[in-house]
């Protein structure tokens, strides 16, 4: 059975891709598959899971495979690669929970007004309405802090097309004004990988009907959890096999 090292640094609630892979160290876990975080300890004989931010091989590993969690900006060596979602490339898909759903929930709270974030996008001050709260990598510390916010605002604006940031306001049952491109991959694309088929608007004239569907994003979402499941195990057998 293979050993897996996952390459990152630390742990930041703030960043989905981190949040990922610590939890497929969990998962790993789960199944008895001996994991752990590259800053945990290192062993050159493990199979090194590196995500597409790192382009080389750090660890000096002979048994490499690559995840990437979002569309990469350079190429990769040509190692056993698998994809966050379709539209990343061809590679095998492997896909985790990175959501509270204890946390991020529907809600029957008071609502008003609304939050605002900008990730991996670019401000337009210009379409905030009057008093809209930002979220930042600094302002809410704790994930039970973003969950509170989002789940007492009327909407949220996200200038990032693609971040978890979104999935979490539509599970919270608060709607989505996206604002702004995803500088890779096209709306009918972040469309396709059905994360967040109901809840999201990409102009106003959407949001009405943003905000009449958002409803069915919790249910939407948690049938695909034993897809995830599924993946995390094809996963396991085929690094595996390949590298024993």
């Amino acid at each position: 059975m293979s050993r897996f090292e996952i390459w990152i640094n630390n742990y930041y609630h703030m960043h989905g891709g981190n949040r990922a892979l610590h939890v497929l160290r969990d998962e790993l876990l789960v199944r008895d598959v001996e994991a752990w975080m590259a800053y945990e300890r290192h062993d050159p004989d493990a199979v090194a899971v590196y995500p597409e931010i790192t382009g080389n091989n750090p660890g000096n590993h002979d048994k490499v495979t690559r995840w990437l969690l979002n569309t990469p900006t350079q190429p990769l060596p040509r190692d056993p690669t698998w994809a966050w979602e379709k539209s990343m490339g061809e590679d095998k898909l492997l896909t985790v929970n990175i959501i509270e759903l204890d946390l991020f929930r529907p809600s029957s709270k008071s609502r008003s007004g609304t939050a605002y974030w900008v990730g991996k996008g670019v401000l337009d001050p210009s379409v905030l309405p009057t008093g809209s709260v930002e979220i930042n990598r600094g302002n809410y510390t704790t994930r039970a802090e973003v969950a509170e916010l989002l789940s007492t605002v009327q909407y949220l604006i996200s200038f990032d097309p693609f971040t978890a940031m979104n999935l979490e306001a539509v599970l919270c049952g608060t709607p989505v004004l996206i604002q702004g491109q995803h500088p890779v991959m096209t709306r009918q694309q972040i469309f396709e990988h059905n994360w967040i088929p109901f809840g999201v608007a990409w102009d106003m004239e959407e949001l009405d009907e943003a905000r009449r569907e958002v409803h069915l994003a919790w249910d939407h979402y948690r049938s695909l959890l034993p897809v995830f499941s599924r993946r995390v195990d094809e996963f396991v057998e085929k690094t595996t096999r390949l590298y024993g």
